[in-house]
């Protein structure tokens, strides 16, 4: 309603938790070397990845990033993150256990999207232990508790990000996160189980 102003329902997402499932696969794929963080989704003012590649100057984090883009906004971000002194790694199509490695070996999962709908790339982050660090903003904090399965920032208070992103570093505060994350799954139920449950409902409504 708040995203939208549509008066519908809402039919919450599913995450197959063996999906995630952290084998020892090689991340050869992977063109960082250096600590980095993950962002999810296509690479756009809407998904935040401007202000992302402003905010990680002078942290001495590269960027991962996950979900293509046109090729044009790409160029300019290549440009933007060259004079923020941020390295980008725009990643390939990537398979699920590949998808897995990288976040599981980054710093942290991020976004700074505008006006998202629901938070499901947090929960993929639960899902692999990843410290999830995300705008307070839309539906991220549907899944995010503040201070308790990651963090919640104001988009422009750049230092909470960057402090964010040094509790990240902290195993203690790594596996915190990581404990309360699945407890947050659990209490949501997003099963694939469950999810069918609740489509079948609404047809169910539907019917009448």
């Amino acid at each position: 309603k708040k995203i939208y102003d549509i008066d519908a329902g809402l039919l919450w997402p599913s995450i197959h938790l063996e999906d995630f499932s952290n084998d020892e696969q090689d991340g050869h794929f992977i063109e960082l070397n250096e600590p980095y963080v993950v962002n999810i989704g296509k690479a756009s003012w809407v998904k935040g990845t401007w202000e992302t590649i402003s905010m990680l100057q002078k942290t001495n984090l590269s960027l991962a990033h996950v979900g293509g883009g046109d090729t044009e906004d790409i160029r300019l971000l290549k440009k933007h993150a060259e004079s923020c002194q941020v390295k980008v790694w725009f990643a390939p199509r990537l398979s699920q256990k590949e998808l897995t490695k990288l976040l599981t070996n980054a710093r942290a999962s991020i976004s700074m999207a505008h006006g998202e709908p629901f938070g499901l790339t947090p929960i993929e982050a639960f899902a692999v232990g990843t410290p999830a660090i995300y705008v307070n903003e839309g539906g991220f904090k549907d899944t995010i508790v503040n201070n308790k399965n990651g963090r919640l920032i104001v988009r422009g208070e750049i230092d909470d990000w960057h402090n964010a992103l040094k509790d990240a570093e902290d195993m203690d505060n790594r596996i915190r996160w990581s404990e309360a994350g699945m407890d947050r799954i659990r209490s949501l139920d997003l099963s694939c189980e469950k999810h069918a449950e609740r489509i079948h409902s609404i047809y169910q409504k539907l019917d009448r």
